[in-house]
C-alpha cells in the first residue's frame, strides 16, 4: 500500500536556515475586527490588549529581521495588519528596503482602492484566511469558495500581486478541503498558493486544558489530498527540529491546463530554481515570479530537457493542443500546494519547524510567531500538551 505521507528522501529539504531565509515575519499590531476561536495571538480573548506598533518601532524590527535573516519577503501580520493607520508606509518601507511586502489578512477590509494604493506602494502579495472556522465565515468550505472567487477577481483587477489563501483546518471541516482544492486548481489564473494549516491550542495559562479532540494531522491532510488529486506528488520539505523524519511543511507544485493539472515540477526543479535563485541574487525565493507563475509550451519543452517530471507535463501539454490548437498559445500555472504542521510534542520535547520561515524576533532572539504567546508569558514554549 502506498504510503499517504511521502518519505523525506523522496523530497527536496528545503535549504533554509536561521540566518538565511526568504522570509521575516513582523507583528504590527493586536488590534483584530474577529474574534476568531483559537487565535494564537489570543484576539479572540477577553484579556487582549489591543495596541498598534509605533512606526519606528516597526521599522526598526524590519531593519533587525533584514540583517539577521537574508530575507527576500517581509510578512506583515498582526492581529489585522490592515487595521494599522501606517499600514501603507510600512509597505512602502519594506518596499525602499529591498524586500517585497506581503500582507496577511482576514480580509474583511479589502477593497480595489485599498490594494491598488498597497501596489503602488510596493505591495507584492496578500495571505489571506478564508476557512469556515473563522468567526464571520459559518458557512462551508464548499460554499466559501464564492468568497475566495471575490477575492481572487478583486486582486486580479491590481496586476503584479501574489495570492495565497489559508484554510485553517480540525476535524470540523478537513472532510471538506476537497473542495477548496478542486475550486483552486479551477481558478488557477486567481491563486497561486493554497495552504492548509492544522488547528492547534495555545496554552496563555499554565492550567489550560488542552483539547485534542478536534486537531487533525499531516496524514489527514495528505489523504483528504489524495482522494481529489490520487496521483499527487509532493516536492519539497522542512523537517522538525525532534524527529528525525517529520515534516512540518510539505509542498506540491502542480502545473494547471484549462483547469486540470497536466503534471508537477518535481522535486529536482524546485532545488535547480532554490540554488539558481540563491546564486544569482544571494538569498532564496519565497515565491516564483512577480504575479501568477506562468509557463508557456516551449518553456515547458526546454524543461523537459533537464528534468524529468517535465517530460510527463510537456506530453499532456501537448496532448491538450491536438484537441484544440489554441491551447499552444495558452499558458500554464505554476501553482503550490502547501501544509505547515504546528509544533507537537515528541519524547516530551516540542518539535518545532527547522528553520522556521515564520519566525520572528522576541527580545533580540527569533522564535516561532505560533509560539510567540507561551514564550512571553511563560518563558518557553510549553510541552504539556
Amino acid at each position: 500500500m502506498k504510503n499517504i505521507v511521502p518519505d523525506i528522501s523522496t523530497l527536496y529539504r528545503l535549504p533554509y536556515s536561521k540566518n538565511d531565509n526568504p522570509n521575516g515575519w513582523v507583528e504590527i499590531t493586536t488590534h483584530c475586527n474577529l474574534n476568531c476561536p483559537g487565535c494564537y495571538r489570543g484576539c479572540d480573548r477577553d484579556d487582549n490588549v489591543a495596541i498598534h506598533e509605533k512606526l519606528e518601532d516597526v521599522k526598526n524590527n524590519i531593519k533587525e529581521i533584514q540583517k539577521i535573516r537574508n530575507c527576500q519577503i517581509i510578512s506583515i501580520s498582526g492581529g489585522e495588519p490592515l487595521m494599522h493607520p501606517n499600514i501603507v508606509e510600512i509597505v512602502a518601507f519594506v518596499k525602499k528596503s529591498g524586500m517585497i511586502p506581503f500582507v496577511h489578512t482576514n480580509g474583511v477590509l479589502l477593497t480595489e482602492e485599498l490594494i491598488s494604493k498597497l501596489k503602488k506602494n510596493g505591495l507584492g502579495g496578500l495571505i489571506i484566511r478564508v476557512d469556515s472556522l473563522s468567526e464571520n465565515r459559518k458557512n462551508n468550505e464548499k460554499e466559501l469558495n464564492k468568497t475566495r472567487k471575490m477575492y481572487g477577481e478583486m486582486i486580479a483587477k491590481i496586476k503584479g500581486v501574489h495570492l495565497t489563501f489559508l484554510c485553517v483546518v480540525n476535524s470540523e471541516n478537513i472532510n471538506e478541503i476537497g473542495h477548496v482544492i478542486d475550486w483552486s486548481i479551477k481558478n488557477a489564473r486567481l491563486v497561486d498558493f493554497v495552504t492548509f494549516i492544522p488547528m492547534r491550542q495555545i496554552k496563555f495559562e499554565k492550567d489550560d486544558v488542552v483539547d485534542k479532540s478536534m486537531f487533525v494531522s499531516i496524514e489527514d491532510l495528505c489523504r483528504e489530498v489524495s482522494k481529489r488529486v490520487p496521483d499527487v506528488q509532493y516536492a519539497s520539505y522542512l523537517g522538525g527540529t525532534v524527529a528525525l523524519k517529520s515534516i512540518k511543511w510539505l509542498q506540491s507544485p502542480w502545473i494547471i491546463l484549462n483547469g486540470k493539472i497536466i503534471g508537477y515540477a518535481g522535486s529536482k526543479f524546485i532545488e535547480f530554481f532554490q540554488v539558481t535563485h540563491h546564486l544569482l541574487t544571494g538569498r532564496y525565493a519565497y515565491k516564483f515570479g512577480k504575479d501568477r507563475s506562468y509557463l508557456s509550451f516551449p518553456v515547458i519543452l526546454l524543461l523537459s530537457l533537464f528534468f524529468r517530471n517535465f517530460r510527463k507535463v510537456a506530453w499532456n501539454y501537448f496532448k491538450e493542443i491536438i484537441k484544440n490548437p489554441l491551447n499552444l498559445f495558452r499558458r500554464a500555472t505554476l501553482q503550490l500546494l502547501c501544509f505547515i504542521i504546528p509544533p507537537d510534542v515528541v519524547n516530551g520535547k516540542n518539535d518545532l519547524c527547522e528553520s522556521c520561515p515564520d519566525a520572528i524576533m522576541h527580545n533580540g532572539e527569533l522564535v516561532p510567531s505560533c509560539a510567540l504567546e507561551e514564550i512571553k508569558k511563560h518563558g518557553s514554549l510549553l510541552t504539556e500538551r
